[in-house]
């Protein structure tokens, strides 16, 4: 790519002026500040919020205006971070942040969990013996008569065992929402968000790593910029997007017919 002449923002203002796109309609559509967009195409950068947002902001103007999302960076940073295509390594070693990785049984809690079980095992075998040597060592101090007629023991009182009253269980406390969905991110991702018709809003751009908890009591619509690389769960049951990474998707809509649905399908696996 090439700017021709002129700047790297004056690159992206002739791109979008030839596809008849206005800044505005960028900023209703990306929910990117109509402010932020200027300093873009104009090349200051350094007026956004931080400069991990150039990058994000510069993906979402590309996929709205018709551009390579990946074309466009990779043209950013040439103009003005050519350290960081100098070594691709390096910039991935930046940008990277560690995966979270859900918790799972460890090679040392296994040993710790088959110790365990061996002492067990080996305090029942001491209390076996234990038994036993007093069983022997009281029958070898009972006196023995061999004229004397063993005694008739009486028939022990027939006991009805009455099983204790179990306790009341403790009533979980209800959830805060109807409806509840966490997202966890990890690449970049811009996430649009509204609840209950309009009632709560939120737009940001979401980083890997990351996670984010969402609440509604009827319905919630989501925007995914980057759908294939969002885990998505709904009141705890997984939702899978089937998205590819760079895939979006648009105007989601979990509500609590959604709720159910995915509810009686984990009760029936």
């Amino acid at each position: 790519m090439s700017t021709e002449s002129g700047s790297f923002g004056d690159w992206l203002r002739r791109q979008r002026e030839l596809r008849e796109i206005s800044l505005r309609d960028i900023a209703e559509r990306t929910k990117i500040s109509l402010r932020y967009l200027e300093a873009m195409e104009a090349d200051r950068f350094d007026l956004l919020p931080a400069p991990i947002f150039a990058k994000g902001f510069l993906r979402e103007y590309a996929r709205y205006v018709g551009l390579s999302p990946d074309d466009v960076v990779n043209h950013y940073l040439s103009v003005h971070h050519p350290e960081e295509l100098a070594d691709p390594k390096e910039d991935t070693k930046v940008r990277s942040r560690p995966k979270v990785v859900e918790p799972g049984p460890t090679p040392m809690r296994r040993t710790w969990s088959w110790g365990l079980l061996l002492a067990l095992a080996g305090l029942v075998l001491l209390v076996l013996v234990a038994v036993l040597a007093w069983f022997v060592d009281h029958r070898h101090r009972e006196p023995t008569n061999v004229n004397q007629a063993p005694p008739i023991a009486a028939p022990p009182p027939v006991q009805i065992a009455v099983p204790p009253p179990s306790p009341a269980r403790p009533t979980p406390p209800p959830p805060s929402a109807p409806i509840q969905v966490s997202l966890d991110f990890n690449k970049d991702c811009w996430v649009e968000a509204v609840s209950d018709g309009g009632r709560n809003r939120l737009a940001e751009l979401r980083i890997q790593g990351e996670s984010m908890q969402l609440e509604a009591q009827r319905s919630l619509t989501l925007t995914l910029g980057n759908a294939g690389v969002v885990d998505m769960r709904v009141n705890g049951y997984p939702f899978p997007l089937n998205k590819k990474d760079g895939e979006v998707v648009k105007n989601l809509v979990v509500d609590l017919d959604t709720v159910q649905t995915l509810k009686a399908k984990q009760e029936v696996h």
